[in-house]
């Protein structure tokens, strides 16, 4: 049930505990698709296999912008703008992750690993001309197909066809 919905069938009575902010553009359409074609190519955005509504939405977004309909290409556009932006808050969970942390038992020196290494090779599939990563950054990917990225970022684009070749040293 969402919060102050009980028994009323008002909009406002179900939106009053949701803080609404108005999209702004800055960009028309296609300008605001094409920033976020980085993310969905490199596998960050899951698309349902099967939806009522899954034909209809794919075939928007693979005509666009020459089909008669945009307006789930424009609300995807806006939704991954918005995502990526850090949420008012977001430094509360932070500060109870760093705390967490501290609470964790100390290990003894001896039994201590080398830290691994920061960065690592990985070769991009054949086509990928860029990537925007897990952790926000953009690489633009050489003819070669070989980026340095951190080695958490390499692990999540594993899936999506990339190889990780070694650490950057």
């Amino acid at each position: 049930m969402i919060p102050g919905s009980e028994g009323s069938s008002r909009p406002e009575a179900v939106l009053q505990d949701f803080s609404v902010t108005r999209y702004q553009p800055t960009t028309d359409k296609i300008m605001r698709m094409h920033a976020q074609t980085a993310m969905i190519e490199n596998g960050f955005v899951h698309i349902p296999q099967s939806a009522p509504w899954l034909a209809e939405y794919l075939h928007e977004m693979t005509v666009f912008p020459n089909g008669k309909h945009d307006d789930q290409v424009d609300a995807t556009a806006q939704f991954l703008e918005w995502f990526q932006k850090p949420f008012p808050g977001q430094n509360i969970f932070e500060y109870y992750r760093r705390e967490a942390e501290k609470l964790k038992p100390q290990s003894e020196p001896e039994k201590r690993k080398p830290p691994r290494p920061v960065n690592v090779r990985v070769k991009a599939p054949s086509g990928i001309g860029a990537v925007q990563t897990f952790s926000g950054r953009h690489i633009n990917v050489g003819l070669d197909g070989l980026v340095e990225m951190s080695e958490e970022d390499a692990f999540y684009l594993i899936p999506a066809g990339w190889t990780i070749l070694g650490d950057a040293t």
